[in-house]
């Protein structure tokens, strides 16, 4: 629950330093939080590795900050990147580093390796999420500019 917390605040607080908009920097808060409660659930509970798991909590990012937008009416990228804080492979970039100037080369590309991965899969949950959400809206905008022609 501490770390839910932390996670929550960790997501206001970059949304503070970007300037979100005061009425979105809850739910952008939500957004981290929820991100990583999928992250870390679905590799506990599923037995997803972190790849996957970040492609999941990446959709969920995606998915919510569309919601949130349509709701709220402000772009959705202030709440998806607000959203994808808690996803960024931070740790393992820094391991990476720190494998390469201990001279563990091995390590050092297996987890650059691991976060590229990582990285990949926030960007493509992102895009496939958002995409998908974009879709539906323009086929239903269509439509309807067709019923009134």
């Amino acid at each position: 629950m501490i770390r839910l917390a932390m996670a929550f605040l960790a997501t206001t607080s970059y949304a503070v330093i970007y300037n979100v908009p005061r009425r979105a920097l809850i739910p952008a808060g939500f957004v981290g939080a929820i991100a990583w409660l999928v992250l870390v659930g679905s590799q506990r509970l599923f037995g997803f590795n972190v790849v996957a798991a970040s492609f999941c909590a990446a959709l969920v990012v995606a998915v919510s900050s569309e919601l949130l937008a349509r709701i709220q009416r402000i772009p959705a990228t202030v709440y998806s990147f607000a959203g994808i804080v808690t996803l960024v492979p931070g740790t393992s970039a820094f391991a990476t580093m720190r494998a390469f100037i201990e001279g563990d080369y091995f390590t050092g590309l297996s987890r650059g390796t691991e976060t590229m991965l990582i990285a990949g899969a926030v960007a493509s949950g992102l895009v496939l999420a958002g995409a998908f959400m974009r879709w539906g809206r323009r086929g239903r905008y269509a439509l309807e500019s067709q019923m009134h022609d």
